[in-house]
């Protein structure tokens, strides 16, 4: 074989493993570290009629909330954006803040409801891998797509 084609293939396999292979494996694992720790932080609280729970954050964390409401009437959230106020039985906010803040879960009807929330700050430990490993990844797929059929056609005269 010709070592253009040569080097196209490794280029072209380096590629699909950085892209394909690395970045949903350290993608999975994050995920998993999220999902149980929200897990092992579930707390179950009965709220009043017009009473809230408020879960402060800051700038130096992400934050991960989930909640949710056991009875039809749906709470009110504050301070999750984009929307700066919804209305829902359950949900899940992700929010990277870029100053200080809380989110309030609050009863606004006039009977008790009980919540089941659970929230953790999280810091992106491989943030900047995840970005260079896309952002090497993928022009490493292009050119080593080019150089291989390049090669091939070089091989073929």
């Amino acid at each position: 074989m010709k070592p253009l084609l040569v080097i196209g293939i490794v280029l072209l396999v380096v590629g699909l493993v950085l892209v394909f292979g690395l970045f949903p494996y350290i993608d999975s694992q994050a995920s998993q570290q999220i999902t149980s720790e929200l897990n092992s932080h579930i707390t179950s609280k009965s709220l009043d009629a017009n009473s809230s729970i408020e879960i402060p954050y800051n700038a130096s964390k992400a934050i991960f909330v989930l909640y949710y409401n056991s009875s039809k009437s749906p709470l009110e959230v504050l301070g999750a954006p984009p929307n700066s106020s919804s209305t829902s039985n359950s949900g899940v906010y992700y929010i990277i803040p870029n100053g200080s803040g809380e989110i309030v879960l609050r009863n606004n009807w006039s009977e008790p409801v009980n919540v089941q929330y659970s929230y953790i700050y999280y810091t992106l430990k491989y943030g900047d891998l995840i970005g260079i490993l896309i952002l090497m990844g993928i022009p490493l797929l292009i050119i080593g797509a080019f150089v291989t059929i390049f090669g091939f056609l070089r091989r073929k005269k």
